[in-house]
């Protein structure tokens, strides 16, 4: 299940827009002072220079450190390596602001940019560490040309350069730290459904167990005794064996009853657990119930509906519509690659037929909807 309001996808599209702008906002400063010195011919080589690296670092390091971030925080999935490598594009500025007058201030932020994206996927305690050891690092390269830029920059320019460096780690991490909460909503909202299955198994092997169980257990008996009258007392073994089918009779009527969970699924009970864990998940869930509708084999189709919501589909909106005769459960972002029949869908689709019910799907557009009609 994907969270809301908006959808999953679009949540993750908000925060790749944020990163980016955060990209933005640290290089703009670099860019724009050498786009004007560019244009009144100050440093022309230098000045190009720097462009094309950040334009270099923009699409080769800031793209794939973004799309990776959609993992989530400190997974520890890219190799030194890999970030040394998505981390050199950003270093060559340093040493190009040295070519010509006046090192430009401000070229730090790129690579701490870069820095701070690729903190996304160190664990905590790395994370805690590098960016400090980092930023000592490139502040200490920046010095080494940059010192008389530094002396005569002004409060303001010094106040937002300083600002800029704090603030960008600390929005990128807490920026991703909201959408892995996202993440976690929908793992949890999957565990639950999952959990939901789990319940349902074990309360029908548990039921099956106390049913056939007894009853087969007694057939055995009374066969046995049966066969021990055979010869002494025929009526009585005739009797007897009338009793076994009696009771094997019994045994497949309750075990109907099982199926149709007559024994112990509430569609009450269904009704508040489906919208509980489809509202904690993101979607809005309209319920339409009368009272007093009980009817156990609706329960059966909301809980394994409710879990195909969560696993197939980027639903906002969830409708459930029970009469006496029939139920409906609706949802829009339904995904492209689930068909309209699965494994589960075809079990349920038989023990609902085996209680006397008739079950439809159907897809239209991004919506779909279950049926089930007594």
């Amino acid at each position: 299940m994907r969270p809301n309001p908006d959808g999953f996808v679009a949540t993750w599209r908000y925060t790749a827009s944020s990163l980016w702008l955060y990209v933005v906002m640290g290089f703009a400063g670099p860019v724009a002072r050498s786009a004007v010195d560019l244009m009144q011919g100050t440093a022309v080589v230098r000045n190009a220079a720097l462009l094309l690296v950040i334009a270099a670092v923009t699409w080769f390091s800031c793209r794939p450190l973004i799309g990776a971030a959609q993992s989530g925080l400190g997974h520890d999935r890219m190799s030194r390596h890999e970030r040394l490598r998505l981390l050199a594009p950003a270093l060559l500025v340093l040493p190009l602001a040295w070519i010509g007058p006046d090192f430009p201030v401000g070229i730090v932020l790129v690579p701490w940019v870069v820095v701070c994206l690729i903190a996304i996927d160190l664990p905590r305690s790395q994370r805690n560490a590098v960016l400090p050891v980092a930023l000592v690092l490139i502040c200490g390269v920046y010095a080494i040309g940059g010192l008389d830029g530094l002396r005569a920059l002004d409060w303001s320019g010094a106040y937002a350069i300083g600002f800029l460096v704090a603030f960008l780690p600390v929005v990128v991490i807490f920026q991703v730290w909201l959408w892995q909460l996202m993440l976690q909503v929908r793992s949890s909202g999957e565990a639950e459904a999952d959990l939901a299955a789990v319940r349902e198994r074990l309360r029908l092997a548990a039921d099956l167990h106390d049913v056939q169980g007894h009853h087969l257990q007694v057939i055995a008996l009374k066969a046995e005794l049966a066969e021990r009258q055979l010869d002494r007392d025929p009526e009585a073994a005739r009797a007897a064996m009338g009793e076994v089918q009696l009771i094997a009779r019994t045994a497949i009527a309750e075990t109907k009853e099982i199926v149709r969970g007559y024994r112990r699924t509430s569609l009450r009970e269904e009704m508040a657990n489906a919208a509980a864990v489809l509202e904690a998940a993101g979607a809005a869930v309209t319920v339409e119930c009368p009272d007093g509708l009980d009817e156990p084999l609706f329960a059966l189709a909301l809980r394994e509906a409710t879990t195909n919501v969560l696993r197939h589909s980027d639903a906002t909106r969830v409708q459930i519509v029970a009469t006496p005769d029939r139920l409906t459960i609706t949802n829009d972002g339904a995904s492209e690659a689930v068909p309209g029949r699965g494994t589960g869908l075809t079990s349920l689709t038989e023990r609902i037929a085996a209680g006397g019910g008739r079950l439809a799907v159907a897809r239209e557009g991004d919506r779909f909807t279950l049926e089930v009609q007594l």
